[in-house]
């Protein structure tokens, strides 16, 4: 559809307007960097003058180590892949070892969960089991690197070439963020939490009272194989790598249905997402559940061209490895059957393979919490061990979402990039420019191949984001955008489509898709020079080059690692540690219960009633010590999000000054008032308090 002048000038008008609100409106709340960065870059870079550099060569053996571990398990991963896949055609070398890599690592989380399983965790078992994989899979091993030596990555123009070059900045400052000490949240919960159990206890067991360690763990074994290997240095660059994979399988979808410069504008709007490639660089299981949605995404749209057996095969594994990192991935296998699936019985007989090849790959986390917890999908549906219905009003707040408020839910997507923020409101940075360009697809023409399957993209993208939105009008626990991140390949790809729709509006004397490109050249310059001076300041630079793991864990966690070394140097290896208001648990040496969904002490009040029942519960359940983590509780109260009740606070209070005895910060609990809620005194300036249960 050709659109007249007026149109034109009239859409030409409210685009430029769309670029200035958006990007002034981000900027406000958003400051790149400010002097405070430069003046701290300053003093690490005289920190780092003014070390001891005596320790580097050991300090970079430890890390060039962790590299070749990981280094290692990527390539027997793509071996395997490649063997696995062999009966399968790829439209390039690109799209074979992007493919290869990350069934291949799928396969090998798996192969590891059932070694686990069977009670081989051993450390030079696992350096022979290791260099056996690669003897007998030496063919593959030298076909995928066939594959990665003919990679090919056109870039025809100096825009392409200029954004080729960002992904590839965007890659390097995360690759070496990914090889510093382990601190991200949700690692130190449970995702390093699952290898560590499995390395003390020497198999797979019933896990303790953390509902979280019963989720599907395919990547987490991938951790365990790098800990058993090397230890955790390699857990966070085999999260990374899907970074990678997400990237490379964008572009070959980008270069096969669109043109290379669509995929290649598409992977550098993926890399302006700040909260996306921070997440990439810690031991979480996000990127790995982005990019094997996005690749069963990738084949439905092929099998539904090619109709090949193999291909809706191939969609079912790449749909079975999502579920294998998150419950809410079951989603994906069912919306991508409706893409699939034709009026004639073939075509249903396939997709419903699809789906149970789906279940088969998913099977064996489900069939792990059946047998532990008597609930494949624990804690959800049926319950479980250690669940109960105060706990499931207490981890889905149904009622505390959106649904009362239709407008605020119509601007989530304005709300999440405007004002979301990473650890406060939605728990993610975006940037703008996903926001500023989608909108671009309303403009009434085609862009793309003849095949281009904007209409499945539209819909998949349009499912996971409306599932996602329907949680948060549901209850606030779901509001992290980190959720969504499955649909962001999606949604960078569209916005670059939109960018090119903008071709239809040029004008003689005035080009909006030149001025939308120089706004996005000047974004992506603003983006590139904070990535880089976070690297130069997060201090991960100094553990590479001086060994500082305790200094930079200090920098990171704060009084929770010195807290943590407090504990490790001073109780007892066989103490049992009561976490309350911590669920970080994963630097303590003890064994230490996290408080996972933040309930442990409500639920405890809950069960028993009174300080005197709860201190011989927990003397029965063999606790020695409890950890209270007081500047948490203290933030708790004071947003008034969790129900803690005045009588949960004196039943709270009675218990630290009856039935504890204090060994390390405040003895007391200190109860105040502040803001007209509850408080704890001093909570900031003493954040953690260590007691021990009095004996009867």
């Amino acid at each position: 559809m050709k659109l007249n002048l007026t149109a034109r000038v009239t859409i030409s008008v409210l685009v430029v307007a769309w670029l200035f609100a958006v990007t002034v409106a981000y900027y406000i709340t958003h400051k790149p960097f400010a002097f405070g960065d430069l003046g701290a870059l300053g003093e690490n870079m005289r920190g780092v003058l003014a070390q001891d550099w005596s320790a580097t060569p050991f300090a970079l053996a430890n890390v060039l180590g962790d590299m070749l571990v990981a280094a290692l398990l990527i390539f027997f991963a793509s071996a395997l892949g490649h063997f696995l896949l062999r009966r399968v055609e790829f439209a390039s070398a690109l799209e074979a070892s992007v493919m290869g890599c990350g069934v291949g690592l799928g396969a090998l989380g798996l192969l590891v969960f059932a070694l686990a399983a069977a009670g081989v965790v051993n450390a030079w078992v696992s350096w022979g089991l290791l260099l056996g994989g690669f003897a007998l899979l030496y063919r593959d091993a030298l076909a995928a690197w066939r594959n990665l030596r003919a990679l090919a990555l056109p870039r025809a123009s100096r825009g392409e070439r200029a954004l080729a070059w960002f992904c590839a900045l965007a890659l390097v400052v995360t690759f070496f963020l990914a090889f510093a000490p382990p601190w991200g949240w949700d690692g130190l919960q449970y995702h390093l939490i699952t290898p560590k159990l499995i390395l003390q206890d020497g198999r797979v067991a019933a896990p303790p009272d953390n509902f979280s360690l019963n989720f599907p763990s395919l990547v987490e074994m991938l951790f365990l194989a790098g800990m058993v290997l090397k230890g955790d240095g390699t857990a966070q660059p085999l999260h990374w790598i899907f970074l990678v994979l997400t990237l490379g399988a964008m572009l070959s979808f980008g270069a096969r249905y669109f043109s290379w410069r669509v995929g290649w504008l598409g992977a550098a709007l993926l890399c302006t997402v700040p909260s996306l490639l921070l997440v990439a660089t810690w031991a979480y299981n996000d990127l790995a559940l982005t990019f094997y949605t996005f690749a069963a995404f990738v084949f439905a749209v092929r099998a539904r061209e090619t109709r090949a057996w193999r291909e809706f095969v191939l969609v079912g594994v790449l749909s079975g490895l999502a579920m294998g990192e998150k419950y809410t991935a079951g989603l994906a296998p069912v919306a991508l059957a409706v893409i699939l699936v034709q009026p004639n019985r073939k075509a249903i007989q396939k997709t419903l393979v699809m789906l149970l090849v789906a279940a088969l790959v998913a099977a064996p986390w489900f069939l792990r919490n059946w047998a532990f917890v008597g609930n494949p999908f624990y804690p959800y549906i049926f319950g479980g061990t250690f669940w109960d219905a105060f706990r499931t009003a207490w981890n889905t707040r149904l009622g505390t979402g959106m649904w009362n408020q239709p407008l605020d839910l119509l601007l989530v997507p304005w709300t999440i990039t405007i004002h979301g923020t990473q650890s406060v409101l939605f728990d993610a940075t975006l940037g703008p420019l996903l926001l500023l360009l989608l909108p671009l697809n309303l403009l009434p023409t085609r862009v793309g191949k003849p095949n281009a399957p904007l209409g499945a993209m539209w819909y998949f993208a349009a499912v996971l984001y409306l599932v996602w939105l329907l949680g948060v009008a549901q209850s606030r626990v779901v509001w992290q955008t980190r959720l969504l991140f499955p649909a962001f390949p999606l949604f960078a790809l569209l916005a670059a489509v939109g960018l090119e729709k903008l071709a239809a509006l040029e004008l003689k004397q005035f080009s909006a898709r030149r001025f939308m490109r120089l706004g996005i050249a000047v974004i992506l310059g603003i983006t590139a020079a904070s990535y880089m001076l976070a690297l130069l300041n997060d201090g991960v630079l100094g553990y590479f080059f001086f060994g500082a793991r305790d200094q930079y864990l200090q920098n990171k966690l704060g009084a929770h690692y010195a807290t943590a070394q407090w504990v490790n140097a001073y109780l007892p290896r066989d103490a049992k540690i009561l976490f309350l208001w911590e669920p970080r648990t994963y630097y303590f040496q003890p064994t230490a219960e996290a408080d996972a969904i933040l309930d442990r002490f409500v639920h405890l009040r809950y069960l028993f009633n009174d300080a005197d029942a709860l201190q011989r519960a927990l003397r029965q359940d063999g606790y020695t010590h409890v950890l209270l983590y007081r500047e948490g509780l203290d933030n708790l109260l004071q947003t008034g999000y969790d129900p803690i009740t005045t009588q949960d606070l004196r039943v709270l209070n009675e218990f630290v000054s009856q039935s504890l005895v204090p060994l390390n910060g405040r003895a007391d609990l200190g109860l105040t008032t502040r803001n007209g809620r509850p408080a704890l005194e001093r909570a900031a300036q003493e954040p953690y308090a260590i007691y021990q249960l009095e004996t009867p």
